[in-house]
């Protein structure tokens, strides 16, 4: 159980990493206390939603810390705020930006769960996980995420606000 804490904390610390070199690519660096605070806050409630939902109901990943609540809020802190940190950084990009670097952080949250086993898909061959979950998966979560602060948190994100304006 302690090597299955070890790899949660190395994915966790490049989750952070990621956010970093993100936040200064946006050049938004001054602001990534406020945004940390917030992803971390709003993370833990969805976090724990899609993976009791999403995970334990559907049955699409598994933890290797298994669905309790503890890990599960500890999870939706870090590793859900921290994407939805990397969401908020995009409020002001155009979706295709926002569409790469989705892809880019959920390539790279990938490729380290690979060598630190925290998740595992569980819905087909390895090459249908890899196909569904990099083309759909953490595009579809990252969307999900946006609207979410969009519609309820009183973050208006560019390509939101484009595709309502072309209706």
């Amino acid at each position: 159980m302690t090597e299955a804490w070890l790899d949660f904390s190395v994915v966790v610390l490049v989750q952070l990493l990621l956010f970093l070199v993100h936040a200064h690519y946006e050049k938004r660096m001054a602001e990534t206390p406020r945004i940390l605070a917030r992803g971390i806050l709003i993370g833990i409630f969805f976090g724990v939603f899609f993976d009791l939902l999403v995970g334990k109901v559907f049955g699409l990943y598994t933890y290797t810390l298994g669905f309790g609540l503890g890990f599960l809020t500890i999870n939706g802190a870090l590793s859900y705020g921290f994407m939805q940190a990397n969401a908020l950084l995009m409020e002001r990009a155009r979706f295709f930006h926002f569409y790469v670097w989705t892809i880019v952080v959920g390539i790279v949250y990938e490729m380290t769960n690979f060598f630190f086993p925290v998740w595992s898909w569980e819905f087909g061959s390895p090459i249908t996980e890899l196909i569904v979950v990099h083309a759909f998966g953490y595009i579809g979560l990252a969307i999900l995420m946006a609207l979410t602060w969009h519609l309820f948190l009183g973050h208006k994100f560019t390509f939101i606000e484009n595709l309502l304006k072309q209706r």
